[in-house]
């Protein structure tokens, strides 16, 4: 999270990563952190720091996965060490020791030292974050072993032309070092890390911070300011190939953070009901603490939308399909974070039972004390969750940047970890729901009523398809303008303004849904308007006209019952032209066409 993408590169921006961060950080409440934080250590006995899950993964891998590349960069830096009496001693055993250490404390994932031998700030900053740990780690090691890596891997060693060693040699271990720190990040941090760190999965995404729990409002202003400044065109992601979660469950989740009280009720709840059923009283039997509460999770986050709220519990055949995906999802868990089995040698016995307990928590026919347990809690989460969807997908539509909709994720995207967010598209059934909702005539209530089909969401994403068609200017290189908001539920709104010379543009989106006990209860908080606002503002998914009051507008006004809302004024947003520009586009053709797909690369949708 420190780190910047860097000025002289010739780059437009990344592929959106860290902005899916971003948005979800905005939805988590950190006021729930302390209280998520002791629920988690005190069901699953887990008290190790993310930082320290991190190390150790690292060094797993490198232990085996990635040991015979590690040889190398040992073999080669005793080779450079011999060039000078003053380093001769160092062994190829002492440098691997020092080496691994230095890997597995790295802040990220490599730098970026060229032949020139040149490190750049950034580059020293973190070199010496990492030698500074490891130092600590391995006090048993001479600290002139440290001092000589240091030279070495920041390129120091040759920067006086008589140092005696080869410059060449050491520049190529220096570059090399990079090749290999990028990898080991890679598969200890997402790849283990992430699944052995299970305090709140919705954290644990590509580019993410699992143990940075929320983002403030200043934080996502800097952060789209920022982007808006220098990389307009960096591509905002919400969802793609690589994910861990989809956008929707990762924005169900976040509701999660608002009651950690109340959801630690529950999961306490659903394991004694399913504990018992397995005759499992004291809690031993497999699957662990930590990956019985990552299931807990998955069902909350994922359970599919046309399963919540049926009334009943559902049938064994409505179950059989999400039970097998599941399964999937919790078969690869266990296998990547390589406490209880891994890719290479599965323990199939604990695999087993980490499938027959899931299959225990959903046999409709056996756990019905579960099912009742648990499905009137889901359904609250998901109700709630939608709120968060649809601000997700307006902020992806409305920052500084040019978003990216993965295909499938037109409707709810409630996927577990690859490959079962490469399932097939109904795309039939996004161009029938998409037919239904376009127009200007739509019963955007009802919609949000019946939310389950994903509707709401389409409606929402086709409207702002079709503003940024006719408006590219203002999204491309509009201005980019916090508004500030004042009242009692002022921090539970997120505003700012996108404005031309000739158009401007204001959005309103809630957060924490589950503070208000009715969507358009806002008492008096207000926004204030950026300066010669119109006087009259169109939302372009209800048709309301807005009129300020001098300087600001009413929350309630704005939203006008939604959970988000989007304000025109300037040159007027004809909504007669919104059916147009839908019917035209179908909708879901300008979201494939125009973003980038699920069947090809992101280097090729870039």
């Amino acid at each position: 999270h420190h780190e910047n993408l860097r000025a002289e590169w010739p780059v437009d921006g990344t592929t959106g990563y860290e902005f899916a961060n971003l948005v979800l950080g905005l939805l988590i409440d950190p006021a729930g952190e302390e209280a998520f934080t002791r629920a988690y250590t005190d069901f699953t006995g887990h008290r190790q720091t993310f930082s320290e899950v991190v190390r150790k993964s690292k060094l797993r891998i490198m232990r085996y996965e990635m040991a015979s590349e590690l040889n190398v960069l040992a073999r080669e830096a005793a080779r450079i060490a011999r060039q000078n009496p003053r380093t001769a001693d160092f062994t190829q055993n002492l440098l691997r020791r020092a080496i691994r250490e230095v890997v597995a404390c790295f802040p990220v994932y490599r730098t970026y030292i060229d032949s020139e031998g040149q490190p750049t700030d950034d580059d020293r900053r973190d070199l010496n974050w990492a030698f500074t740990q490891a130092r600590a780690s391995e006090k048993d090691l001479d600290p002139s072993v440290f001092d000589f890596l240091a030279s070495l891997f920041s390129g120091d060693l040759v920067a006086n032309g008589r140092s005696g060693f080869s410059r060449h040699c050491v520049l190529r271990l220096a570059m090399k070092l990079q090749q290999y720190s990028g990898p080991v990040m890679a598969k200890g941090l997402e790849d283990t890390a992430f699944y052995r760190y299970n305090r709140f999965v919705a954290l644990n995404e590509v580019g993410g911070h699992p143990d940075r729990f929320g983002v403030t409002l200043s934080q996502f202003h800097k952060a789209n300011a920022k982007r808006a400044q220098k990389w307009p065109n960096s591509m905002l992601t919400t969802s793609t190939h690589d994910t861990k979660r989809g956008e929707d469950t990762r924005a169900r989740l976040a509701v999660l953070s608002e009651m950690p009280d109340e959801w630690v009720r529950h999961v306490q709840t659903w394991s004694r009901i399913l504990r018992a059923r397995i005759g499992d009283v004291q809690g031993t039997a497999p699957p662990d603490r930590v990956d019985e509460y990552l299931l807990y999770q998955l069902l909350i986050g994922t359970w599919p939308a046309e399963l919540t709220g049926c009334g009943n519990k559902p049938t064994e055949s409505a179950l059989a399909t999400y039970t097998e995906r599941l399964k999937g999802a919790m078969t690869k868990s266990v296998r990547e974070a390589k406490v209880h089995s891994n890719w290479s040698a599965p323990d199939a016995a604990y695999e087993a039972a980490v499938l027959a307990f899931v299959d225990t928590a959903l046999d409709v026919k056996q756990s019905s004390a579960f099912l009742a347990a648990f499905l009137p809690f889901q359904e609250r989460i998901a109700t709630l969750g939608v709120q968060n969807s649809l601000v997700q997908t307006t902020l992806k539509l409305t920052s500084p940047g040019v978003p990216d909709i993965y295909q499938g994720a037109e409707l709810w995207d409630l996927s577990l970890v690859d490959p079962d967010n490469r399932r097939p598209i109904d795309y039939e059934e996004r161009a029938r729901i998409q037919e239904a909702v376009a127009g200007t005539a739509t019963n955007v209530p009802a919609l949000l009523q019946n939310w389950r089909d994903g509707g709401i969401k389409l409606f929402v994403t086709s409207r702002l398809l079709a503003l940024r068609a006719e408006h590219p200017e203002l999204f491309a290189v509009g201005d980019y303008e916090p508004l500030s908001v004042s009242g009692e539920d002022a921090d539970r709104v997120c505003a700012f303004a996108r404005r031309t010379a000739d158009h401007l543009l204001i959005v309103v989106v809630a957060r924490f849904p589950s503070r208000s006990s009715e969507p358009n209860e806002w008492h008096d908080t207000e926004v204030t308007l950026p300066a010669e606002s119109a006087p009259q503002l169109s939302n372009i998914f209800t048709n309301a006209r807005v009129a300020s009051a001098g300087s600001t507008i009413s929350v309630s006004a704005a939203l006008d019952g939604l959970p988000v809302g989007v304000l025109t004024g300037g040159t007027a947003y004809d909504t007669s032209d919104t059916r147009v520009a839908a019917s035209t586009t179908s909708g879901i053709p300008t979201a494939r066409d125009a973003c980038s797909s699920r069947s090809r690369s992101h280097s090729e949708g870039i």
